[in-house]
């Protein structure tokens, strides 16, 4: 995104690019991209510690903090603002090339916004009979935790062998640099995922992972086929995640507002949401615990479907999450691997297809850490005699 000072003019000259790890050249003024809404205030401006990037209107701000048209909370942990700092340019790129095509997919969508009749597909999808636990299944190649997870080469195969696990919603990462996924993938898999309407279970609706920082990105997810959002309130601040939240209702879509502490749980209740996410990862330290969703769950709203994101390894850390009192877990990592291990170990039955059914299938089973030993739930087979047991046996 080419960007030219504002602030000194003729006299200043600079004309830069903004990338993810910072703008270069004049650091003392104002720079705003030609037609594309961004503007980057330089860190080392008196009374900034870093710079503050914004979409929309400019900014005279010259303090950290959220702010008006600010793009994303100011006190982000660090392996956000490199991530965030990349979707202000791709946002603004986006609307770029919508303000050059008049024929652009998404100049109808926003334009329906506030006139699409909510679904609340995804919501409803994870409204099972007390003390049954939902699975929200996750198509993830790579993270910045754990670099590469796998390769799904094919991502409505994926999609598909999680719907016939009983997973009742699919997740799929649409983050290109960071986590290898994109639109196309959340295309593909919302399409497969619809040749199936008519059937029972129905389709599962499918949730766009990403960084959402503008509304202009729902209309994107929207477009795509997509049920619900996620918002990040760590990433948005109080201001931005209500804001966005309205927007991704006026849509049609539902959203996953993801929390990380009590002071965020607290945004997201103001906010209204309905549908909370406890990610179980600090994103300052990468470290993973349980103990977050323990603790956070006593906090909760009465009537809002709950989410434990990540750290979930085997069946009884979802029992546990379950015995908690959690609506239903977001699985990534553990199913991606065993999926991934399944291709290099085919055997008569062809792929090891037993392994990814027999886990999430466990997942969601009814056992109890309070009544089982938490060894039972680490089999879930991975041999030949697993294909009559676990893999194909309701539990």
């Amino acid at each position: 995104v080419g960007l030219v000072c504002m602030a000194g003019g003729d006299a200043c000259g600079f004309v830069g690019v903004l990338n993810g790890g910072g703008g270069a050249g004049c650091a003392a003024h104002e720079y705003r991209s030609r037609g594309a809404g961004v503007t980057v205030e330089a860190g080392r401006r008196a009374g900034m510690s870093r710079r503050v990037v914004t979409c929309g209107a400019t900014t005279d701000s010259t303090e950290t903090g959220s702010h008006a048209g600010s793009a994303y909370a100011a006190d982000v942990p660090d392996v956000l603002r490199d991530i965030l700092e990349r979707k202000v340019v791709e946002v603004a790129a986006l609307k770029d090339a919508m303000a050059n095509d008049p024929d652009h997919a998404l100049h109808a969508v926003v334009e329906s916004k506030g006139n699409v009749e909510r679904s609340r597909r995804f919501i409803q999808a994870l409204d099972k009979v007390p003390g049954t636990l939902s699975l929200i299944a996750e198509i993830k190649r790579r993270s910045p935790s754990k670099g590469h997870i796998g390769t799904i080469a094919n991502a409505p195969e994926l999609a598909r062998l999680y719907y016939d696990a009983g997973a009742s919603c699919i997740s799929v990462l649409t983050d290109m640099e960071g986590f290898g996924g994109s639109l196309d993938d959340l295309r593909a898999v919302v399409n497969s995922l619809e040749r199936l309407r008519g059937e029972y279970p129905p389709p599962c609706p499918v949730l766009r992972k990403d960084f959402t920082i503008d509304e202009i990105q729902i209309a994107e997810a929207a477009e795509a086929g997509a049920s619900a959002v996620l918002l990040i309130v760590a990433a948005l601040g109080a201001e931005r995640t209500k804001a966005l939240l309205a927007d991704a209702h006026a849509y049609g879509l539902d959203a996953l507002v993801e929390v990380h502490s009590e002071a965020e749980l607290e945004v997201a209740i103001e906010a209204g949401a309905e549908l909370i996410g406890v990610n179980n990862r600090d994103l300052r330290t990468f470290d993973v615990s349980l103990e977050t969703s323990e603790r956070l769950f006593p906090l909760m709203p009465k009537g809002a479907k709950l989410v434990a994101e990540s750290g979930i390894r085997d069946a009884a850390d979802a029992w546990r999450l379950r015995d908690m009192g959690y609506h239903a877990i977001l699985v990534g990592e553990t199913l991606v691997a065993a999926y991934e291990s399944q291709i290099t170990t085919r055997n008569m039955y062809g792929s090891g297809y037993n392994i990814t059914k027999g886990l999430a299938r466990a997942l969601i089973s009814k056992g109890s850490v309070e009544f089982t030993s938490p060894a039972t739930a680490a089999f879930y087979g991975a041999g030949e005699g697993a294909k009559e047991s676990l893999g194909e046996l309701e539990m």
